[in-house]
């Protein structure tokens, strides 16, 4: 057996430490696992996974092969880009009519994609396109955040939430410029529309009429302990620093990384990302897919702006509108308590408009793990506002 010389030691050791830190940094932000994947050889575009995601490798318990629906999602009526305050294109598809009564914009979370909607995209769209026998009440926007999916790359000092929140502003002004909206945040998703309540606020109740924030928090995310012992918490804290200079000013050896780590990280996923014993395979490398497609410098330059993240200032206007708060029980990443503490905050108005869900035996990835039950909530809110009401027109 060979021996390991005193550099090789120390090269493997300070490998060993990266991959590690990777897997910390990633769990320490907001949304499903971690960056490394098995699949990490390229990058996995929006594009790459179908309409909103090639889900034709999910087993029957997710996709029925008598649905009517098909075992792939729902294709976009329209694709658009649109373009940004500081010039990022920003990839946006559309399902249903442009002149719907209603609007419902999806943002998802840190590291994935507006493929995370796909099951609610096929199921919404199915519903609201029978509601009323004749056409849809409602239309569905989705758009990739900067940096994720198929949208263009900012600059590092624009990795903040209220860049994000500028950039849905956008968003509407582009794709919705007349008529009420409900926007649908999940993770990092519902903490860009908690940045929109700050920035712009005057739109919550006029323009926006309803909101549902899914799996997220308004702050504190950097004493999230992601269910590991104390000791490993500490040396979490301890290396993200690292890693995140890592993948900012090294890059390409952060995505070697990824691959080396493939296998080991993949199961740190599956952990974070979901709670039942039975969760499908698929759906595991479904999610690891939407990772990869997110470059790692990405992923640390958006960092900061999670864990320094406090939005509790930001909730007011959403006190004027019906909000859906839900999480997943047994949420790794942002445990219920933060969910908790939104809807405490929201209800001290005293008005009633907040709701909340708690899903039984779903991860932080509740809207793939759960998605019946996330989409049968969803429905819920928009017939709360209008949508499904079989209203003459």
């Amino acid at each position: 057996m060979a021996r390991s010389t005193p550099a090789r030691t120390h090269s493997r050791a300070h490998t060993a430490g990266i991959i590690g830190t990777v897997v910390g940094l990633a769990a320490a932000g907001t949304a499903a696992g971690v960056a490394v994947t098995r699949i990490a050889r390229r990058r996995v575009r929006a594009a790459e996974l179908g309409p909103v995601g090639d889900v034709a490798e999910l087993t029957a318990a997710q996709l029925r092969e008598d649905d009517p629906l098909g075992p792939a999602a729902r294709a976009a009526d329209r694709t658009a880009l649109v373009q940004a305050d500081d010039g990022v294109l920003l990839a946006v598809e559309e399902i249903g009519p442009r002149d719907a009564p209603l609007t419902v914009v999806f943002v998802h979370g840190y590291t994935l994609s507006m493929a995370s909607w796909t099951f609610q995209r096929r199921a919404l769209a199915a519903e609201l396109a029978t509601a009323n026998g004749h056409r849809p009440d409602a239309r569905l926007v989705f758009y990739d955040q900067r940096g994720h999916g198929a949208s263009g790359r900012g600059r590092a000092e624009n990795s903040t939430i209220e860049q994000l929140a500028r950039d849905l502003a956008t968003v509407l002004e582009a794709r919705v410029p007349r008529g009420p909206v409900v926007l649908v945040g999940h993770s990092m998703g519902g903490m860009t529309i908690m940045g929109l309540a700050a920035l712009r606020p005057e739109l919550f109740g006029s323009r926006i009429v309803a909101a549902a924030l899914l799996s997220t928090s308004s702050g504190q995310l950097a004493d999230l302990n992601f269910g590991m012992p104390e000791l490993l918490t500490r040396v979490r804290a301890a290396v993200i620093p690292v890693a995140a200079w890592t993948m900012r000013r090294r890059p390409a050896f952060a995505e070697r990384t990824r691959r080396v780590a493939a296998d080991l990280v993949s199961a740190v996923t599956r952990s974070l990302s979901f709670a039942s014993a039975d969760v499908d395979p698929a759906l595991v490398r479904y999610v690891d897919s939407m990772i990869a497609g997110t470059p790692v410098d990405v992923i640390a330059e958006f960092y900061p702006a999670l864990a320094g993240l406090d939005e509790t200032g930001s909730l007011e206007p959403l006190r004027a509108i019906p909000t859906l708060v839900l999480t997943g029980a047994e949420d790794k990443m942002i445990p219920p308590d933060h969910s908790e503490l939104l809807l405490e905050r929201l209800a001290r108005a005293g008005d009633g408009t907040a709701e909340h869900v708690v899903v039984p035996d779903a991860g932080h990835m509740v809207l793939l793990e759960k998605p019946d039950e996330v989409t049968e909530a969803l429905a819920a809110l928009l017939r709360r506002v209008g949508a499904g009401a079989n209203a003459e027109r």
